[in-house]
């Protein structure tokens, strides 16, 4: 995104301040306020740069129109929270020609002319302005750094639009960044219990892994410098850094009475994401998020998969229970490898930019292999794409309960500060045609009323289906179905946090059983029940034939 310039607004200010109450008085005291414009800006003041691109970025891209004016306040009155004696108020109303006050121990210190709505530059630099003179009153404020100022006017700011929209201060920032995109290290995990630095996972064909290094090691030195007494933090940054760089570990392996030291060059590692599982002929993905090599670790794995099975793979189970969701591009690229033609996912928001249309490439693989996803209540976002992608073109048959719900696409601003703007800019729409967004995935088969004993399961299995209120829904209907009836689609399957063995046993059974799994799918396309029925009727429309073969005794 282009960083755009940064103007500066001045002020003057008045040791010796009159009160504010005649109308006269007041519109006298407006006009010195816009004849000081020009004047310098106050000793140490910021130029209001790092606001201005968030108020920039927040009008271009947010999904609905907003007022700078609501949005700048609201980061403003957010120096309240790091000090009570900060007062920052509308004094004239909302009104052309208002005024912005800022006060300390109930004692105006500051009064701004209000700036044109959608002058994000001046808007800017009165946040800037009132966060300098705010620091010169209050001794809280002056023994801040300036990051959790920036941060309190920055949550301040996204708290006036919707729940996803977020700030993200520089070191978090960094972090995420690294979760999303990878990082340069030598890929370990560790804990350091009792002042050990103990090893708890290594990355596969990372560097770590290529010189030996196991779990349960101990980390005794990075660069000569001892890790014991060392907090968890500074130890992790210490062991990240540019790509080929060099970097030296102590290590003590268990049992073994002297320490290695290797000498490693980090490469780019990415936290793993995908976890791959196999029972019998059916290959069980766990996928934890959606980072930037997660579509490369299920092709992967797959590839893997089918080779283990001899060229005759099973089935295929993605379980994306309690997966948040992540990057948009990797919920395309992976619905992309099941479904072999027609539309993935398709967004749609205020900036132009945010239209967009994915469909599959027709390079699907294993495209004849039974597939089934697996979500639940904490099943979101990009998780849900790929849910909804697989469930709506009849690629496969959801089971779980029904998803989060969480149907917004967010883009995020690197601002010059280094922290993160995640500001949110378009919704989703599935393939059937309904909106994500509080609607979420309602599984093809919905697991809300099964134990996870083995034995309830095939007992509810043996009898009348998959219990009262559940069984198969229609996906490729919903587009028509209005808040009622999505409300009861829902309640007939409602959300669940919990990942019970029982899903994947279900799961596995209907994959391994031909008939039983066609039946599922056939169930997908039936949109004429909808228009024979009402939405609450809809809502349980296929319950009969799946529950039916479920319960039969050829099973």
């Amino acid at each position: 995104m282009v960083i755009r310039g940064t103007g500066r607004r001045e002020r003057c200010r008045s040791e010796a301040r009159p009160a504010i109450g005649h109308p006269c008085l007041a519109l006298l005291l407006l006009a010195l306020l816009a004849a000081c414009a020009e004047q310098q800006p106050l000793a140490g003041s910021p130029d209001g740069q790092l606001y201005t691109r968030g108020l920039s970025e927040i009008s271009d891209l947010y999904i609905e129109p907003v007022s700078t004016r609501r949005v700048a306040l609201s980061g403003a009155a957010r120096l309240s929270r790091l000090d009570r004696k900060i007062a920052v108020s509308d004094s004239f109303g909302a009104g052309v020609g208002g005024a912005i006050s800022l006060s300390y121990e109930g004692r105006d210190i500051a009064l701004d002319a209000v700036p044109p709505e959608g002058d994000n530059r001046a808007w800017g630099a009165l946040i800037a302005t009132l966060v300098a003179t705010a620091k010169q009153a209050s001794p809280t404020l002056v023994a801040l750094p300036q990051d959790a100022i920036d941060k309190a006017v920055f949550d301040g700011m996204t708290a006036a639009l919707d729940p996803f929209s977020r700030y993200s201060d520089p070191a978090v920032a960094r972090d995420q960044r690294a979760a999303r995109d990878g990082y340069g290290g030598v890929g370990i995990n560790f804990d350091n219990t009792d002042d050990l630095y103990r090893v708890t996972a290594v990355t596969p064909h990372s560097p770590a892994s290529q010189a030996g290094i196991q779990v349960e090691d101990r980390i005794l030195a990075i660069d000569s410098i001892p890790t014991a007494g060392r907090a968890h933090e500074e130890v992790g940054h210490q062991l990240r850094g540019p790509i080929g760089s060099a970097i030296g570990l102590r290590v003590l392996h268990p049992g073994m009475a002297q320490a290695r030291d290797l000498h490693l060059h980090r490469a780019l590692v990415a936290i793993p994401s995908v976890s791959l599982a196999r029972d019998g002929d059916i290959a069980i993905f766990r996928i934890t998020s959606f980072n930037h090599s997660t579509t490369q670790r299920i092709a992967e794995g797959l590839a893997q998969a089918q080779r283990d099975a001899g060229g005759k793979l099973g089935g295929i189970v993605l379980d994306v229970r309690n997966n948040p969701g992540g990057l948009l591009d990797q919920a395309v690229s992976l619905a992309d490898l099941f479904v072999h033609d027609g539309p993935i996912v398709s967004t749609t928001g205020r900036n132009p930019a945010s239209h967009q249309f994915f469909t599959a490439s027709g390079k699907s693989i294993a495209p004849n292999v039974p597939i089934a996803v697996l979500v639940n209540g904490s099943s979101a976002s990009a998780a849900e794409i790929v849910a909804a992608a697989i469930q709506d073109t009849g690629r496969g048959v959801v089971i779980g309960t029904s998803s989060y719900g969480k149907g917004t696409v967010q883009t995020v601003s690197r601002l010059p500060n280094d922290g993160d703007l995640i500001v949110t800019w378009a919704r989703l729409i599935t393939p059937s045609g309904y909106l994500l967004q509080h609607h979420g995935v309602v599984p093809t088969v919905c697991s809300a009323s099964l134990s996870d004993d083995a034995a309830s399961l095939q007992g509810e299995l043996l009898r009348a289906g998959l219990g009262a209120g559940s069984g198969v829904s229609a996906p490729r209907a919903r587009a028509s179905l209005d808040e009622n009836g999505w409300a009861a689609l829902r309640r007939s399957c409602p959300p669940s946090h919990a990942s019970p063995p029982a899903d994947l046993k279900l799961a596995e059974r209907i994959i391994a059983d031909p008939k039983l799994y066609a039946d599922a799918l056939h169930a997908l396309p039936v949109a004429t029940r909808l228009a024979q029925g009402s939405p609450g009727e809809a809502a349980a429309a296929g319950l009969t034939d799946v529950n039916r073969a479920l319960s039969s005794p050829e099973r």
